[in-house]
């Protein structure tokens, strides 16, 4: 028989073309929930194993984030933001000294969250309005608002 890889081998020949199919690729990818996106999850997934008995039986489980929803200070507008987060950002913001020192020293990329790298750009917008002496933006609504007004947006189009 063939070698795997070889140029016999036709189940190989998607790896010789350097593209492998869309659904192989998307079979590797991890499993991210949508909410993740109306939240600071800071990158939490959802993670797949097994529950193993004192027979060595294996069902299948997941764990899934431990989320909070959350009343944060918000020292750029003066007020409390409700958030849904996880509880490792929730650290992580005592680590930084508040959420807005969080989300401007965070990467877009550690953030993960449509709504953080939103809320981000606001506070970076609200810090340089208040130095140049500028009229403040509005305080951001709550993660639930958030969720309505894109509910909204989608049943517009």
């Amino acid at each position: 028989p063939p070698r795997s890889g070889s140029s016999m081998d036709p189940g190989a020949a998607f790896l010789r073309r350097g593209a492998a199919p869309s659904m192989l690729l998307s079979a590797f990818q991890r499993a991210r929930p949508s909410r993740a996106d109306r939240g600071l999850f800071g990158g939490k997934q959802i993670g797949f194993g097994n529950n193993v008995s004192f027979s060595e039986r294996k069902t299948r489980r997941t764990w899934k984030p431990n989320v909070q929803n959350k009343r944060l200070w918000s020292d750029a507008f003066d007020t409390m933001i409700q958030l849904r987060v996880s509880t490792s950002v929730l650290k992580t913001i005592d680590k930084h000294g508040g959420l807005d020192n969080y989300l401007v020293n965070t990467a877009d990329v550690k953030i993960d969250s449509e709504l953080g790298v939103r809320l981000k750009r606001m506070v970076i917008e609200q810090r340089r309005r208040i130095e140049a002496g500028e009229e403040p933006l509005q305080p951001p609504m709550s993660s639930d608002a958030y969720i309505e007004m894109q509910k909204a947006k989608r049943a517009q189009q």
